[in-house]
């Protein structure tokens, strides 16, 4: 972890600089405190954000074979997880920082692990069909590595799954990689479809939501 630190700091300002965001100035460890204590929240205590993950569920992933190997990336307190344990999918597993979210996630009866978004080392090459990620990329301090570690861990032609905030207008140090991705832009997606695409993925679908707040739904698969 450590050795991640340090090289995640090392690329810090050269990419917000490359962003064009210049006020925001974070170390790993500020990194790392802002997401599991200064704004840290559960999404099982907020009905809106229940239903609203439930519903892109419902008209993205429900079709999918229950068979299938899923990883729920920075899966919270567990809200998907239950969700999709009450859809029937067999093989899920959950990845979450915060202890104690993990902890309540875990009751999902699904696998959970203690994991960094940026380094998915409990998990080899070409494990999962699918990556879901549910407003997880624009709190990443390095999006670039966390798309890295989707596309190593997703199977030939996996699919991924993101939903954003967008146009993003949230906390920017809760968001930090918002600047990095482009989500900030009011552009019709454009600038973090490419970026994403960039690293190994063809965008299938895409889609805009309020139901939560401003979203944007987007569907890749890897190649």
């Amino acid at each position: 972890m450590k050795k991640l630190a340090k090289k995640l700091q090392s690329q810090l300002r050269a990419m917000l600089i490359k962003s064009g965001w210049k006020k925001l100035h974070y170390t790993y460890d500020d990194y790392i405190i802002a997401q599991t204590v200064t704004f840290k929240g559960f999404e099982k205590d907020n009905e809106r954000w229940v239903e609203g993950q439930q519903r892109f569920i419902d008209s993205w992933l429900s079709e999918l074979p229950r068979d299938i190997v899923l990883l729920d990336i920075a899966c919270g307190d567990g809200v998907g997880l239950r969700y999709f344990k009450l859809l029937g999918f067999k093989k899920v597993i959950g990845a979450e920082i915060d202890n104690d979210k993990l902890r309540v996630a875990a009751e999902s009866g699904y696998e959970v692990y203690k994991q960094d978004i940026h380094c998915l080392d409990n998990f080899e090459n070409d494990k999962f069909d699918v990556v879901y990620s549910s407003h997880t990329l624009e709190h990443a301090l390095y999006p670039n590595t966390v798309l890295n570690e989707f596309h190593r861990v997703l199977k030939p032609s996996g699919l991924l799954f993101i939903v954003l905030p967008f146009p993003d207008k949230s906390n920017d140090r809760a968001h930090c990689g918002k600047f990095i991705l482009g989500t900030y832009k009011d552009d019709e997606g454009r600038y973090v479809i490419n970026y994403i695409e960039s690293f190994g993925y063809k965008l299938l679908r895409k889609h805009y939501d309020s139901f939560r707040e401003n979203e944007i739904w987007l569907n890749f698969r890897k190649i």
